[in-house]
């Protein structure tokens, strides 16, 4: 380590470094982990016919999963402009940039041939590793979610996450976590949705390149879809969900107001929505009419598609062939914007998931709440509320349900994913629903 090094190093960390040994560390009795008990008692948790649902734990901001109550405050995201925390990366202040705090993802740099990434000549020192080690015990490892607005779960058990104020794709497992970064030079620009096929290949859409950008499990690129010569098919593509029994893509372009049926090499199937002979140009495929203002999500579940209808403030539910089944109108969609040609703000979506019965999860960014409803539109219920705690939510913007009903929460405005699991039988019986007023309270 050079001797300016030692000058940049706080005098605080520096002294810690020489007492740890001796020294034993207390941490106050507030951040001391305490099991979650199994408990439906969420915050503001209306849900009809005694059926709940449980908290399970919480993939964090420096990416791993916890099952407990305790809230890091350094995570949240509206203190990322005090003093002790980089708006970058929330990295304290007074760590110097030179030290690893060991994030838990390794990075695709993903370069756009022919950039590419520089490697560093020097590898690291047993000294400067110490170093990093007892920095990082002492604050933690480096935050890598910034603020997830998209989630899907593979077959395998990992979580991929679309982190578009950093341009990232997380995918986090067991053992080898990673992300896919992206930014300037980079094949991928800004994420903006996720899906994964049968064989865990990874879909992003990129809503400024206008691409889908496909990947194998392990990150490694493969193939664009959308992409015509120097042109790309798609304006903004905003949301995606694959039928992995099918092997079919659907995909909204949301300021065109048209939804795409693809097969996972790119053809083109159908095109569903209202669609502008300039705007597609010489695209091939059956043309289905729709009325569809600024679609935003779409979720496929219990062998049914569903899509949010943002502009009229409703829901469309169809079949895989993409013909309407049902059809409903939801509260306080958020407006788009005042010129959807050019501006889609992937802030504004709503989440959206189906379980495996069937029932439709809606997220609202605006008050942080999560409605249930039946496929006829009949409320079930709601649960969430503004805040950092637990069943509590800072614009939940993405929703993902799995084959074991567990239900991920994007709570992108807090730094993390929470999980809870659904009842499996939430919603199969056939009693009253609740009242859209009660929906609301």
């Amino acid at each position: 380590m050079k001797r300016s090094s030692v000058g940049r190093f706080p005098r605080g960390l520096f002294l810690l470094w020489i007492v740890i040994g001796a020294v034993p560390i207390s941490f106050p009795q507030s951040f001391a982990p305490r099991p979650i008990p199994n408990t439906r008692a969420l915050p503001v948790a209306m849900l009809c016919c005694g059926n709940g649902i449980d908290y399970l734990g919480v993939y964090s901001s420096d990416g791993k999963f916890r099952t407990t109550e305790r809230i890091d405050r350094a995570n949240i995201r509206s203190q990322e402009s005090s003093p002790g925390f980089s708006q970058a990366w929330s990295r304290p202040s007074e760590v110097p940039d030179f030290i690893n705090l060991h994030p838990r993802e390794r990075v695709e740099e993903n370069y756009e041939p022919p950039a590419h990434a520089v490697k560093p000549v020097k590898g690291q020192s047993a000294l400067a590793s110490l170093r990093d080690n007892i920095v990082t015990f002492v604050y933690g490892r480096e935050r890598i979610l910034m603020a997830p607005r998209r989630v899907v779960v593979d077959s395998r058990g990992r979580i991929l996450i679309a982190d578009p104020d950093i341009r990232a794709v997380h995918v986090l497992g067991d053992r080898d976590s990673f992300r896919i970064a992206g930014g300037p030079h980079r094949r991928l620009r800004l994420p903006s949705a996720i899906a994964v096929d049968a064989a865990d290949n990874i879909y992003i859409a990129d809503s400024e390149r206008g691409l889908v950008l496909v990947y194998a499990p392990d990150g490694k690129f493969l193939r664009y879809i959308g992409k015509r010569g120097d042109e790309s098919l798609f304006h903004s593509p905003t949301a995606l969900a694959i039928d992995r029994a099918s092997g079919r893509l659907f995909l909204l372009d949301t300021p065109r107001h048209l939804l795409f049926v693809l097969d996972l090499e790119g053809n083109i199937l159908k095109r569903v929505g209202r669609p502008r002979p300039h705007a597609i140009g010489r695209a091939s495929g059956e043309t289905i009419p729709m009325d569809l203002d600024y679609p935003t999500g779409i979720a496929i579940g219990n062998d049914e598609l569903v899509v949010v209808d943002s502009g009229n403030s409703r829901i469309h539910v169809m079949d895989l062939q993409c013909h309407t089944v049902a059809q409903f109108s939801i509260p306080a969609a958020p407006a788009p914007p005042s010129n959807d040609d050019d501006n889609v703000n992937v802030n504004d979506q709503m989440g959206l998931s189906v379980d495996l019965t069937g029932n439709i999860y809606v997220s609202n960014v605006r008050d942080s709440h999560i409605g249930i409803y039946r496929r006829d539109g009949s409320p079930l219920g709601s649960f969430g509320r503004s805040g950092a705690g637990i069943g509590e939510f800072s614009s939940p913007t993405g929703l993902w349900i799995d084959g074991t009903n567990r239900l991920y929460v994007a709570d992108a405005n807090n730094g993390r994913v929470q999980v809870f699991q659904l009842s499996h039988d939430f919603g199969a019986v056939r009693n009253a629903a609740l009242s859209p007023k009660d929906l609301r309270q």
